[in-house]
Parts: structure tokens; C-alpha cells; sequence
């Protein structure tokens, strides 16, 4: 597997003090809450619209594909709940990390040599919201551990990024919107329980 990109969270422009009292905890999980249920909605919209134009067909569905590099998008309820909020808001992080850059490749894939589409518009509106959902999540590890997380590193194998038929590709981007509207549902879940917990 040869090492094609490395990208580092940049620093949070967002900051909350390690200080933090619970009702400003509150304010800034509901505002996670929000940029969540509109990255879900956005993930939808696109997903419906890369089905249409990509695979062919609006309704299609196949939930036995995977691809190796995306983060496991379900949880057993029973640790789930056992769950610390730090651990929880780590995961997040990190998990997110690793979709915005699938998300982010395959933006760059739709641009090519042509010009910018709805299609290749609508990905980078959710990479750049996936980047401050992280950068929010940064801040609230750094509130509530007293401790920055260190930046994530990740390197994706050369087939992932460059696939030998331009019907894997397309295979591919499926996956990786299907996965990540899977995958934030659960964090849409998480930030309504943290703000539940969080508030005054």
C-alpha cells in the first residue's frame, strides 16, 4: 500500500475553556447538535443525487458492500450507553476525521479536469462542515479532559484512491455517503444526549 496522502486537523479557529461550566457545555453540544442534523440532511440530499446521476437508479441499495478504510458505522447499545463523554466525543473526532478525508478525495474526483458541478459543490459544502463538526469536537475534548487531542494522521492505500474501473469508483463514493449518513445518525444521538446531560 503506498502512501498517497497525509493530512493533519489544522488548529480549532473555535475554542471553549477547560473551565467550561455546564450551561456553556449545553450551548456548544446544541450547536454540534444543529451543524449535525444539517450535515445528516446535506449527506441525504447528496446521497439521493449520487444514486440518480452515478449508479442509475434513485432507489438503489446494497448494504453488503464496505470498503476496509471507513470507520465501523454501528455501536452495541449496551456499550454505547457505558460510554464517557470524552470517549465518546473522541471517537467522533476521529471517525469524522477519516470521512471527511474519503469525502474530500472523492470531491476531488468529481472535479477532474472539468469544471466545478452541483454534484462536486454539494461534497465540499459537507467537507467543509464535516472540518467544523471536528473542530468543534476538538474543543469540547479540550473542555472537558483539560487536554488537546493529538491531530490524526491517516494514510489510504493507492486502490482506494485511484480504482482500476470508473464503475468501482462509483461503487466507492456510494459506500462512503451511505456509511457516513449511518454513521451521523449516531452522532446526532450523541450530541442529544450530551446536551441533555449539559443542561442548566
Amino acid at each position: 500500500m503506498a502512501m498517497i496522502w497525509l493530512l493533519t486537523v489544522l488548529v480549532p479557529l473555535f475554542t471553549v475553556p477547560s473551565s467550561t461550566d455546564s450551561s456553556t457545555l449545553n450551548i456548544t453540544f446544541q450547536r454540534s447538535l444543529s451543524l449535525s442534523r444539517k450535515i445528516l440532511q446535506d449527506v441525504r440530499d447528496l446521497l439521493i443525487k449520487y444514486k440518480h446521476e452515478k449508479m442509475g437508479n434513485p432507489a438503489f441499495e446494497d448494504h453488503n458492500m464496505i470498503l476496509c478504510t471507513l470507520p465501523q458505522t454501528s455501536l452495541a447499545y449496551s456499550y454505547w450507553v457505558q460510554m464517557q463523554d470524552v470517549e465518546r466525543l473522541m471517537l467522533n473526532a476521529k471517525d469524522l476525521y477519516i470521512f471527511w478525508i474519503h469525502v474530500d478525495f472523492k470531491r476531488i474526483d468529481e472535479l477532474g479536469d472539468c469544471q466545478e458541478s452541483v454534484m462536486s459543490k454539494s461534497m465540499e459544502m459537507v467537507s467543509l462542515d464535516l472540518r467544523d463538526l471536528i473542530a468543534h469536537l476538538s474543543s469540547q475534548i479540550s473542555a472537558l479532559n483539560s487536554t488537546s487531542p493529538e491531530p490524526s494522521d491517516l494514510t489510504l492505500p493507492n486502490n482506494i484512491l485511484n480504482p482500476d474501473y470508473d464503475w468501482h469508483s462509483k461503487l466507492q463514493g456510494y459506500i462512503i455517503f451511505r456509511d457516513l449518513e449511518t454513521y451521523l445518525n449516531k452522532v446526532v444521538r450523541d450530541f442529544t444526549l450530551l446536551k441533555t446531560k449539559y443542561r442548566e
